[in-house]
């Protein structure tokens, strides 16, 4: 199965227009880049941002660049434009932090300026979370302590503030910046976008009115961490006014790449949600909740102390002897307590089962200490689990990677996720099938999950379509179906690939479908035993690319469902061996067409004459499905003629019409009016005698079909070409000591040609 790759974008060069160092390269100066871009340029320049800057603010310049070098990004300029909202844009200001602060700071500046002169090295992945950042509780309280501005994005500071925990995943999406250091007014930041990250280069202006940032912004005096992020993310989606309605899922996948999934707990069975948590918690899976506002607005604190729109992370569970969330069994979470951590040090619960409260004074002192001693970090608090699931109205759980897992010194005390990752794309007429138990729903994409004994295992299954943030496009409904294979098709290797109506009679153990998500994803718990994934689009024919992923805890194969490029039957040893002969009607066609032109060797338009005049189309060796093309008789020919002269010998013709009316046969099986259903080419080709992986079924539906099905003439020449490009490999792999080409390849070049 294929894997992506994250690849990094070459350097751009050096720029040359000014006397000050050109910032790193980062593949495109002036934008979001992850490759060639017909624009790409070199930066562009101010002489106005900083030439009248107060000399006490100089000292955050590297001295030897010129006042007046800062960058200014071309591609989301500072104007109205940027805004996306002309009303929001009435009398905005853009001023860079120097200008609206004494004393700009960006996370990990520390880190950029105890670096060495001139080094310019990323950040090391080894390097320890406290070298990383090391701030006071407070100071680091102060920083995700954030106000959502008038242009900013409350799903975007939930998540910035979640990945406060887990520093090292935040340092990948917004990398350390200085001011003081190396400062040209670009700052680099990079987002998750389908399956790879993206570099976002900005700069620095900020929208204001007076001296007022309009974007968020957190409560650590002079901090522009999250104002410079939520550009970036503004420029990811074309304007701050294009993230109005966005959420903080899609926030934390955007700066995860995570698998997100979004829960209301008070609408969930509380033993589903119980269950949900138990599982995630000791996981590398990251768990935030928001409270949701008891009026218009977030930020505001409730009566039961938490604060609305707040991210808040849960990091642990405990059960205690005396249960304190109310009433229900301890499969309804009767004596679990939820811990819970507020990013920004406020918003702690108040309820009776706080710290302190009737509830927390009831239980035994040995669990009192107990918890105590699990949470020695402020801001933390235990919640019963019945509050908990009735104050927070969206628990979105971050399933990451192994990657993460293993770059976040964080998350390595729980236990990491196996990733599977494939890109693939429905095609109509070749696997666009639609959703089960539709008539083409088996041409889907179809992936087989195999769960060895003995211990049943937790997997995230996730399929996302493709997106464009700053292009939107109406999203399509794409799901996907979980089947539990029978013992009779665990056998066989294309499981219901073929079988038209093999949906119709299994029932599928999970589904999920969405109307206008980017990702849609399911938590499952599967026992040891075979199963069956089908991504699906809910229309059939609906095109698209798409991304699989697949997460488990403990080892499972998953593999895609293909088929090996093979010739089942082969007619020339049949032929011989059963001493068939060729009937009167067509020898003596044959021999009527070789008197006419006085040799025993037939060309296409011999070959064609014989076909169509000798009754051999029409009679006992095919059927009635039209005549035989020009195009078609040069592919038989070809079949046959080895030495390249354009004819074929006469002694040829009885294997070759044999083979002929083999195909004619399977043709005839699955032809309706006159024409093959692109999706059923697969089955068709088995019925012929051949099996074709997915790559070379794809290339012969974009050779041969029109839109969806296939001519009879397309299927027979499809079938011709195929046998020829077997015989070709047959060759090469005689002449040739060692073949540099595989079969498919071989298959591949001949059919698409």
């Amino acid at each position: 199965m294929r894997k992506f790759v994250r690849t990094r974008p070459a350097a751009p060069p050096a720029d040359t227009s000014s006397n000050h160092p050109p910032h790193s390269p980062n593949g495109h100066l002036n934008g979001i880049g992850s490759g060639p871009r017909r624009d790409d340029h070199h930066s562009t320049l101010s002489s106005s941002a900083v030439h009248h800057a107060p000399t006490s603010r100089l000292r955050y310049w590297n001295g030897e660049e010129a006042a007046g070098a800062l960058w200014e990004d071309p591609d989301f300029p500072a104007n109205a434009s940027a805004i996306g909202d002309r009303r929001l844009a009435a009398n905005v200001q853009w001023l860079r932090p120097y200008e609206l602060s004494a004393q700009p700071r960006f996370l990990g500046d520390t880190i950029v300026e105890a670096k060495p002169p001139g080094e310019t090295q990323p950040l090391d992945p080894n390097a320890s979370e406290t070298e990383l950042e090391d701030e006071p509780e407070e100071q680091f309280a102060a920083r995700w302590c954030v106000e959502v501005g008038e242009l900013g994005d409350a799903g975007l500071c939930c998540a910035a503030a979640a990945l406060a925990l887990t520093p090292r995943l935040l340092a990948r999406v917004a990398p350390p910046h200085s001011f003081r250091r190396g400062y040209t007014g670009a700052f680099r930041f990079q987002v998750w976008v389908f399956g790879s990250w993206r570099e976002v280069v900005v700069d620095d202006r900020l929208p204001a009115r007076g001296a007022r940032l309009l974007a968020s912004r957190s409560a650590l005096p002079h901090d522009y961490t999250l104002p410079l992020l939520e550009k970036a993310y503004a420029k990811l989606y074309g304007s701050y006014a294009a993230l109005r309605g966005g959420s903080c899922a899609r926030a934390l996948q955007d700066m995860t790449g995570g698998v997100v999934q979004s829960f209301a707990p008070p609408r969930q069975p509380p033993a589903l949600l119980l269950r949900v948590l138990n599982t995630a918690v000791p996981r590398s899976t990251l768990l935030v909740a928001t409270a949701k506002p008891e009026k218009e607005g977030s930020g505001q604190r409730m009566r039961n102390g938490l604060i609305a729109e707040q991210a808040y992370c849960v990091t642990g569970l405990a059960r205690v002897r005396e249960a304190g969330g109310g009433a229900g069994g301890e499969e309804e979470g009767g004596g679990v307590l939820v811990r819970v951590r507020a990013p920004s040090g406020r918003g702690e619960w108040r309820g009776a089962g706080a710290r302190g409260g009737p509830l927390w004074r009831a239980l035994p002192p040995a669990d009192r200490d107990l918890l105590a001693a699990r949470t020695p970090e402020p801001a933390h608090f235990w919640m019963p689990f019945a509050e908990f699931a009735r104050a927070f109205w969206r628990l979105e759980l971050v399933h990451v990677g192994p990657d993460e897992w293993v770059r976040e010194a964080a998350l390595r005390a729980r236990r990491p996720w196996r990733l599977v990752v494939a890109r693939r794309r429905w095609r109509a007429g070749y696997n666009a099938g639609g959703p089960p138990p539709g008539r083409t729903a088996a041409a889907n994409p179809q992936f087989r999950v195999a769960v060895p004994p003995p211990a049943a295992a937790h997997l995230v299954l996730a399929v996302a379509q493709r997106y464009e943030p700053a292009a939107p496009r109406p999203l399509r409904g794409v799901g996907f179906a979980l089947f539990e294979l029978p013992p009779a098709a665990v056998a066989r290797r294309a499981a219901l690939a073929t079988d038209e109506d093999a949906f119709k009679h299994y029932r599928p153990l999970e589904t999920a479908h969405a109307g206008r998500a980017r990702e849609v994803a399911a938590f499952v718990l599967l026992a040891p035993g075979h199963y069956l994934l089908v991504p699906h689009a809910r229309r059939a024919h609906a095109e698209g690319a798409f991304l699989l992923r697949v997460l488990c805890d403990r080892r499972a194969d998953v593999w895609e469902v293909n088929d090996d490029n093979v010739i089942i039957r082969d007619i020339n040893t049949e032929f011989q061996d059963d001493g068939r002969s060729i009937p009167p009607h067509v020898e003596a066609a044959i021999s009527k067409v070789i008197r006419k032109q006085g040799s025993d060797e037939l060309d296409a338009w011999a070959l064609r004459a014989v076909l169509r005049g000798g009754g051999a189309w029409g009679g006992a060796w095919g059927g009635a499905c039209g005549g035989a093309s020009l195009e078609l008789c040069r592919a038989l020919v070809a079949l046959r003629d080895g030495a390249l002269a354009g004819r074929l010998a006469a002694r040829e013709l009885a294997p070759l019409l044999a083979l002929l009316a083999l195909w004619r046969a399977a043709v005839r099986r699955h032809a309706r009016r006159s024409r093959v259903s692109a999706y059923r080419l697969r089955a068709l080709l088995w019925a012929a005698g051949v099996g074709a992986s997915n790559k070379v079924l794809e290339c012969l539906v974009l050779r041969f079909a029109s839109r969806t099905s296939l001519s009879a003439d397309a299927c027979l020449l499809a079938l011709a070409r195929l046998h020829l490009a077997h015989e070709r490999y047959r060759t090469l792999d005689a002449k040739l000591k060692s073949n540099p080409l595989s079969l498919e390849e071989v298959i591949l070049m001949t059919i698409y040609s």
